[in-house]
Protein backbone atom coordinates (compact mmCIF):
# COMPACT_ATOMS: atom_id res chain seq x y z
CA UNK A 1 0.00 0.00 0.00
CA UNK A 2 1.33 3.40 -0.98
CA UNK A 3 0.52 5.19 2.29
CA UNK A 4 2.34 2.48 4.29
CA UNK A 5 5.42 2.79 2.08
CA UNK A 6 5.27 6.57 2.43
CA UNK A 7 5.04 6.31 6.22
CA UNK A 8 7.98 3.90 6.39
CA UNK A 9 10.13 6.25 4.30
CA UNK A 10 9.20 9.25 6.47
CA UNK A 11 9.49 7.51 9.87
CA UNK A 12 13.21 8.27 10.44
CA UNK A 13 12.60 11.96 9.73
CA UNK A 14 9.61 12.04 12.06
CA UNK A 15 11.41 10.39 14.96
CA UNK A 16 14.96 11.80 14.69
CA UNK A 17 16.34 13.98 16.06
CA UNK A 18 14.25 13.41 19.18
CA UNK A 19 14.02 17.10 20.10
CA UNK A 20 12.42 17.92 16.75
CA UNK A 21 10.14 14.86 16.70
CA UNK A 22 8.49 15.20 20.10
CA UNK A 23 4.96 15.04 18.69
CA UNK A 24 5.62 11.66 17.07
CA UNK A 25 7.52 10.36 20.09
CA UNK A 26 4.76 11.42 22.51
CA UNK A 27 2.16 9.61 20.39
CA UNK A 28 4.35 6.49 20.44
CA UNK A 29 4.87 6.80 24.23
CA UNK A 30 1.14 7.19 24.86
CA UNK A 31 0.28 4.20 22.68
CA UNK A 32 2.93 2.03 24.34
CA UNK A 33 1.79 3.15 27.80
CA UNK A 34 -1.82 2.21 27.04
CA UNK A 35 -0.91 -1.11 25.40
CA UNK A 36 1.77 -2.11 27.93
CA UNK A 37 0.82 -0.59 31.31
CA UNK A 38 3.20 -2.83 33.28
CA UNK A 39 6.13 -1.47 31.28
CA UNK A 40 5.08 2.10 32.03
CA UNK A 41 4.68 1.30 35.74
CA UNK A 42 8.21 -0.13 35.79
CA UNK A 43 9.50 3.35 34.90
CA UNK A 44 7.87 5.02 37.92
CA UNK A 45 10.85 4.52 40.21
CA UNK A 46 13.13 6.01 37.54
CA UNK A 47 11.20 9.24 37.12
CA UNK A 48 13.47 11.31 39.46
CA UNK A 49 16.50 10.07 37.48
CA UNK A 50 14.79 10.90 34.19
CA UNK A 51 13.92 14.38 35.46
CA UNK A 52 17.56 14.87 36.40
CA UNK A 53 18.55 13.70 32.90
CA UNK A 54 16.28 16.34 31.38
CA UNK A 55 18.02 19.09 33.36
CA UNK A 56 21.54 17.71 32.85
CA UNK A 57 21.21 17.55 29.06
CA UNK A 58 20.36 21.26 28.93
CA UNK A 59 22.75 22.35 31.71
CA UNK A 60 25.71 20.86 29.83
CA UNK A 61 25.00 23.46 27.14
CA UNK A 62 25.40 26.39 29.56
CA UNK A 63 28.58 28.41 29.96
CA UNK A 64 29.43 30.47 33.03
CA UNK A 65 29.19 33.62 30.94
CA UNK A 66 25.61 32.76 29.97
CA UNK A 67 24.74 32.05 33.60
CA UNK A 68 26.15 35.43 34.68
CA UNK A 69 24.18 37.15 31.92
CA UNK A 70 20.97 35.52 33.13
CA UNK A 71 21.63 36.56 36.74
CA UNK A 72 21.98 40.19 35.59
CA UNK A 73 18.39 39.96 34.29
CA UNK A 74 16.98 39.34 37.76
CA UNK A 75 14.18 41.90 37.34
CA UNK A 76 12.89 40.17 34.23
CA UNK A 77 13.09 36.80 35.97
CA UNK A 78 11.17 38.18 38.95
CA UNK A 79 8.47 39.62 36.69
CA UNK A 80 8.13 36.31 34.82
CA UNK A 81 7.73 34.48 38.13
CA UNK A 82 5.15 37.01 39.30
CA UNK A 83 3.07 36.51 36.15
CA UNK A 84 3.32 32.73 36.37
CA UNK A 85 2.35 32.51 40.04
CA UNK A 86 -0.63 34.86 39.74
CA UNK A 87 -2.14 34.42 36.25
CA UNK A 88 -1.88 30.61 36.09
CA UNK A 89 -3.27 29.94 39.59
CA UNK A 90 -6.05 32.44 38.85
CA UNK A 91 -6.91 30.57 35.67
CA UNK A 92 -6.74 27.29 37.59
CA UNK A 93 -9.22 28.57 40.18
CA UNK A 94 -11.59 29.59 37.39
CA UNK A 95 -11.34 26.21 35.63
CA UNK A 96 -11.77 24.53 39.01
CA UNK A 97 -15.14 26.28 39.38
CA UNK A 98 -16.44 25.25 35.94
CA UNK A 99 -15.11 21.67 35.91
CA UNK A 100 -18.02 19.20 35.67
CA UNK A 101 -16.76 16.76 38.34
CA UNK A 102 -14.89 17.19 41.65
CA UNK A 103 -11.95 15.03 40.53
CA UNK A 104 -11.49 17.04 37.33
CA UNK A 105 -11.75 20.24 39.36
CA UNK A 106 -9.03 19.12 41.77
CA UNK A 107 -6.80 17.78 39.00
CA UNK A 108 -6.90 20.91 36.83
CA UNK A 109 -6.23 23.16 39.83
CA UNK A 110 -3.22 21.06 40.82
CA UNK A 111 -1.81 21.35 37.29
CA UNK A 112 -2.34 25.14 37.29
CA UNK A 113 -0.50 25.66 40.60
CA UNK A 114 2.41 23.38 39.73
CA UNK A 115 5.81 24.97 38.92
CA UNK A 116 7.29 25.59 35.49
CA UNK A 117 7.90 22.45 33.44
CA UNK A 118 11.44 21.18 34.04
CA UNK A 119 12.06 20.93 30.30
CA UNK A 120 10.81 24.48 29.62
CA UNK A 121 14.51 25.32 29.30
CA UNK A 122 14.84 22.64 26.63
CA UNK A 123 11.76 23.96 24.80
CA UNK A 124 13.13 27.51 24.89
CA UNK A 125 16.49 26.29 23.60
CA UNK A 126 14.93 24.35 20.72
CA UNK A 127 12.90 27.45 19.80
CA UNK A 128 16.05 29.60 19.74
CA UNK A 129 15.63 31.31 23.12
CA UNK A 130 18.15 32.25 25.81
CA UNK A 131 18.84 28.91 27.54
CA UNK A 132 20.37 30.35 30.71
CA UNK A 133 17.51 32.82 31.21
CA UNK A 134 14.92 30.07 30.67
CA UNK A 135 16.69 27.78 33.14
CA UNK A 136 16.81 30.60 35.70
CA UNK A 137 13.05 31.17 35.32
CA UNK A 138 12.40 27.44 35.60
CA UNK A 139 14.63 27.02 38.67
CA UNK A 140 13.08 30.04 40.39
CA UNK A 141 9.61 28.69 39.74
CA UNK A 142 10.51 25.30 41.20
CA UNK A 143 11.99 26.93 44.30
CA UNK A 144 8.87 29.06 44.86
CA UNK A 145 6.60 26.06 44.34
CA UNK A 146 7.71 24.63 47.67
CA UNK A 147 5.70 27.40 49.33
CA UNK A 148 3.27 28.59 46.65
CA UNK A 149 1.89 25.24 45.46
CA UNK A 150 0.61 24.35 48.97
CA UNK A 151 -0.60 27.96 49.40
CA UNK A 152 -2.72 28.00 46.22
CA UNK A 153 -4.07 24.52 46.93
CA UNK A 154 -5.23 25.74 50.33
CA UNK A 155 -6.91 28.75 48.66
CA UNK A 156 -8.72 26.52 46.17
CA UNK A 157 -9.40 23.36 48.16
CA UNK A 158 -9.39 24.47 51.79
CA UNK A 159 -7.10 23.95 54.76
CA UNK A 160 -7.82 20.21 54.88
CA UNK A 161 -5.37 19.70 51.99
CA UNK A 162 -1.86 18.77 53.14
CA UNK A 163 1.21 18.77 50.92
CA UNK A 164 4.59 18.15 52.56
CA UNK A 165 6.95 20.97 51.47
CA UNK A 166 10.01 19.11 52.76
CA UNK A 167 9.51 16.08 50.52
CA UNK A 168 8.81 18.35 47.54
CA UNK A 169 11.95 20.37 48.28
CA UNK A 170 14.11 17.24 48.53
CA UNK A 171 12.79 15.82 45.26
CA UNK A 172 13.38 19.10 43.41
CA UNK A 173 16.88 19.49 44.88
CA UNK A 174 17.91 16.05 43.63
CA UNK A 175 16.12 16.25 40.28
CA UNK A 176 16.90 19.88 39.39
CA UNK A 177 19.47 21.66 41.54
CA UNK A 178 22.05 18.87 41.64
CA UNK A 179 22.09 18.08 37.87
CA UNK A 180 22.01 21.81 37.09
CA UNK A 181 25.13 22.48 39.16
CA UNK A 182 26.85 19.33 37.88
CA UNK A 183 26.08 20.20 34.25
CA UNK A 184 27.34 23.80 34.46
CA UNK A 185 30.46 22.67 36.34
CA UNK A 186 31.29 19.97 33.80
CA UNK A 187 30.80 22.39 30.90
CA UNK A 188 33.17 24.88 32.60
CA UNK A 189 35.78 22.20 33.37
CA UNK A 190 35.57 20.48 29.97
CA UNK A 191 34.68 23.08 27.28
CA UNK A 192 34.98 20.41 24.56
CA UNK A 193 31.56 19.12 25.67
CA UNK A 194 30.13 21.87 23.45
CA UNK A 195 30.74 19.71 20.37
CA UNK A 196 28.09 17.28 21.65
CA UNK A 197 25.49 20.04 22.08
CA UNK A 198 22.78 18.55 19.88
CA UNK A 199 23.17 15.02 21.23
CA UNK A 200 22.86 16.34 24.79
CA UNK A 201 19.64 18.13 23.90
CA UNK A 202 18.37 14.87 22.40
CA UNK A 203 19.29 13.14 25.69
CA UNK A 204 17.12 15.65 27.53
CA UNK A 205 14.28 15.14 25.04
CA UNK A 206 14.54 11.34 25.30
CA UNK A 207 14.28 11.53 29.10
CA UNK A 208 11.19 13.71 28.68
CA UNK A 209 9.54 11.12 26.41
CA UNK A 210 10.21 8.40 28.98
CA UNK A 211 8.62 10.54 31.71
CA UNK A 212 5.56 10.91 29.47
CA UNK A 213 5.52 7.12 29.08
CA UNK A 214 5.62 6.70 32.86
CA UNK A 215 2.87 9.32 33.23
CA UNK A 216 0.47 7.35 31.04
CA UNK A 217 -0.07 4.98 33.97
CA UNK A 218 -2.04 7.77 35.64
CA UNK A 219 -3.98 8.65 32.49
CA UNK A 220 -4.54 5.18 31.00
CA UNK A 221 -8.08 4.76 32.30
CA UNK A 222 -9.09 8.18 30.99
CA UNK A 223 -7.36 7.78 27.62
CA UNK A 224 -9.49 4.71 26.90
CA UNK A 225 -12.81 6.14 28.12
CA UNK A 226 -15.28 8.89 27.13
CA UNK A 227 -14.01 10.96 30.08
CA UNK A 228 -11.17 12.14 27.85
CA UNK A 229 -13.70 14.22 25.87
CA UNK A 230 -14.62 16.11 29.05
CA UNK A 231 -11.05 16.50 30.25
CA UNK A 232 -9.43 17.71 27.02
CA UNK A 233 -11.18 21.13 26.90
CA UNK A 234 -10.03 21.91 30.46
CA UNK A 235 -6.45 20.86 29.76
CA UNK A 236 -6.43 22.73 26.45
CA UNK A 237 -7.77 25.87 28.16
CA UNK A 238 -4.97 25.73 30.75
CA UNK A 239 -2.36 25.27 28.04
CA UNK A 240 -3.79 28.10 25.95
CA UNK A 241 -4.02 30.43 28.95
CA UNK A 242 -0.42 29.72 29.95
CA UNK A 243 0.76 30.26 26.40
CA UNK A 244 -1.08 33.58 26.14
CA UNK A 245 0.37 34.73 29.47
CA UNK A 246 3.92 33.92 28.36
CA UNK A 247 3.45 35.48 24.92
CA UNK A 248 1.70 38.52 26.38
CA UNK A 249 4.54 39.36 28.77
CA UNK A 250 7.01 39.35 25.90
CA UNK A 251 4.77 41.62 23.84
CA UNK A 252 4.05 44.07 26.67
CA UNK A 253 7.73 44.41 27.58
CA UNK A 254 8.77 44.40 23.89
CA UNK A 255 11.44 41.80 24.63
CA UNK A 256 13.94 40.59 22.08
CA UNK A 257 13.06 37.24 20.53
CA UNK A 258 15.57 35.24 22.62
CA UNK A 259 14.35 36.84 25.84
CA UNK A 260 10.66 36.46 24.96
CA UNK A 261 11.08 32.75 24.27
CA UNK A 262 13.14 32.27 27.43
CA UNK A 263 10.41 33.67 29.71
CA UNK A 264 7.46 32.52 27.60
CA UNK A 265 7.97 28.78 27.88
CA UNK A 266 8.53 28.64 31.68
CA UNK A 267 5.44 30.81 32.18
CA UNK A 268 3.34 28.82 29.73
CA UNK A 269 3.87 25.15 30.63
CA UNK A 270 3.52 23.35 33.95
CA UNK A 271 5.56 20.50 35.44
CA UNK A 272 3.20 17.53 35.05
CA UNK A 273 5.44 15.17 37.05
CA UNK A 274 5.03 17.37 40.12
CA UNK A 275 1.31 17.70 39.37
CA UNK A 276 0.89 13.91 39.32
CA UNK A 277 2.89 13.50 42.54
CA UNK A 278 0.82 16.16 44.34
CA UNK A 279 -2.42 14.68 43.02
CA UNK A 280 -1.47 11.23 44.30
CA UNK A 281 -1.03 12.76 47.77
CA UNK A 282 -4.21 14.87 47.67
CA UNK A 283 -6.74 12.93 45.55
CA UNK A 284 -5.16 9.95 43.74
CA UNK A 285 -7.84 9.58 41.04
CA UNK A 286 -7.31 13.19 39.97
CA UNK A 287 -3.75 12.31 38.88
CA UNK A 288 -5.16 11.38 35.47
CA UNK A 289 -5.53 15.09 34.68
CA UNK A 290 -1.78 15.58 35.15
CA UNK A 291 -1.07 12.60 32.92
CA UNK A 292 -3.28 13.90 30.10
CA UNK A 293 -1.89 17.42 30.55
CA UNK A 294 1.65 16.05 30.22
CA UNK A 295 0.92 14.23 26.97
CA UNK A 296 -0.83 17.21 25.39
CA UNK A 297 1.67 19.76 26.73
CA UNK A 298 4.78 17.96 25.50
CA UNK A 299 3.25 17.34 22.09
CA UNK A 300 2.06 20.94 21.68
CA UNK A 301 5.04 22.75 23.22
CA UNK A 302 7.59 20.47 21.55
CA UNK A 303 6.03 20.94 18.12
CA UNK A 304 5.75 24.72 18.59
CA UNK A 305 9.35 25.01 19.82
CA UNK A 306 10.68 22.95 16.91
CA UNK A 307 8.83 25.05 14.33
CA UNK A 308 9.91 28.32 15.92
CA UNK A 309 13.51 27.13 16.03
CA UNK A 310 13.51 26.20 12.35
CA UNK A 311 11.87 29.50 11.46
CA UNK A 312 14.53 31.37 13.41
CA UNK A 313 17.32 29.53 11.57
CA UNK A 314 15.80 30.43 8.19
CA UNK A 315 15.74 34.08 9.19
Amino acid sequence: MRWVDHLVRRAPGLLWPVRHGLLAWVVVAALVGVAMPKGAVALDSWVPVLLAGQVLGVALNLTLGEVRSAIRQSRLIGLALLVQWTVLPGLGLLLHLVAPTPLLAIGILICAVSPAEITSGLMATIAGGDTALAMACMSGSLALSIVLTPFWLTVGLGSAVHVRPTSLALELALSVLLPLVVGITLRWRFPGIARWRHLLLDLSAACLVLVVLAGTTSARGVLTSPTILIMLPLVAALLAGGGLAGWGLGRILQLRRRQALAVGFPIGIREFGVAIAVAVAVAPRSAAVGGVYGILMVAAAGTLASRMGRRGVRK
